[in-house]
């Protein structure tokens, strides 16, 4: 029997029982949810349910279900329920990158509710995108993707649940619904930030967006992450060093491992990370993907796909900034620094010189 919620709220000190007395070890006799609130672009719910038990003692663990939006519709159209529920359930044990610890898993496959309970690691540090990275970040989030690529690459068969992130009718699907009608408020409230020809790249992104993906997965496949960014990370102390726990897997599927860097450097990284560093980075990530077993594929091809998938990236700031309430200030700002960042690996990579 499927166990699958519409709203955290129905999560009840009788299922907490039902589902985790073997992890918790002692009844639940009460549950409080809160929802952990809605951030721009979330595509589901999250809640903390604070359980307290027989003994008295009090814990917590952290709930996701069902957008309480209407990103709902998107979230189901792009499989993002199934594809986080099934990383959790066959690939979480094996990923070198480190995960909060799945306590319960389950979707409705007619209907994608779905019910996700993991451990609350509520004090480690989440990441912020609006304060972006450090050079020190940027390298080890490179890092990890390298290991996490390298340990899948070429096996993504191993996983038959794990679907391609090219796929040609959602590919229409991001052009039609989602970059294109974005391009033109975007260029009209955030004029300031198309210094040059930067107007008429994103626009011609967006006339090829599709076979521009096409090109940008084109390479060996591996697993990715699919929403690699600070915001999706926290980052608790370990020993004086900064560990990285990466979140939000909804995104998780099989396609080109420099897209996860991409993402990372356009979403995460400021324009003060441009140039040398990047360009570390990126041998750094490289280098990591070697270490790792990987063969025939040189930096110069690892360089273009970085280069391919920072212009189909840019579909995160353009649906950002072309559908933002003026009203959510954080959206506002985090949509603008988005862009700038974004923009700026553009120009740094010249990456308009792979456009047809």
């Amino acid at each position: 029997m499927t166990i699958a919620l519409q709203h955290a709220g129905e999560f009840t000190a009788e299922l907490a029982n039902q589902l985790l007395s073997a992890v918790l070890g002692e009844e639940v006799v009460t549950c409080s949810v809160a929802p952990l609130g809605e951030g721009v672009g979330l595509m589901s719910a999250i809640a903390r349910a604070q359980l307290t038990l027989a003994s008295g003692k009090q814990t917590s663990v952290v709930l996701k279900v069902i957008a309480q939006t209407e990103n709902v519709g998107i979230s189901k159209q792009l499989n993002f329920y199934a594809n986080e529920i099934n990383f959790y359930r066959h690939l979480a044990d094996q990923c070198p990158i480190k995960s909060p610890r799945c306590l319960f898993a389950d979707i409705d496959a007619e209907t994608q509710d779905f019910l996700l309970v993991l451990e609350d690691l509520g004090a480690a540090a989440a990441g912020d995108q609006l304060e972006g990275c450090d050079e020190d970040l940027m390298l080890k989030s490179f890092e990890n993707a390298g290991r996490l690529h390298g340990r899948f690459w070429g096996k993504t068969d191993q996983f038959p649940w794990l679907i391609p992130q090219n796929v040609p009718e959602i590919n229409q699907f991001r052009q039609d619904a989602i970059y294109r009608p974005g391009v033109a408020p975007t260029l009209e409230n955030f004029a300031e930030y198309f210094s040059g020809d930067l107007a008429d790249v994103v626009t011609r992104i967006g006339e090829q967006f599709v076979p521009l993906f096409e090109r940008s997965m084109s390479g060996p496949q591996t697993v990715i992450h699919g929403d690699y960014r600070i915001d999706n990370m926290l980052l608790p102390v370990i020993n004086g060093e900064v560990d990285i726990v990466a979140v939000d897997w909804q995104n998780t599927t099989r396609g080109c491992g420099p897209h996860d860097i991409a993402y990372f450097s356009g979403q995460s990284c400021g324009t003060e990370m441009r140039g040398d560093i990047e360009m570390a980075a990126l041998r750094r990530y490289h280098d990591v993907l070697i270490d790792e077993g990987v063969t025939g594929f040189s930096f110069d091809e690892c360089l273009d796909y970085y280069r391919l998938n920072l212009m189909i990236t840019m579909i995160t700031p353009i649906a950002i900034c072309g559908t933002l309430d003026p009203g959510n200030e954080r959206g506002v700002e985090l949509g603008r620094i988005i862009l700038e960042r974004s923009l700026s690996a553009l120009t740094s990579m010249q990456c308009a010189d792979l456009l047809e």
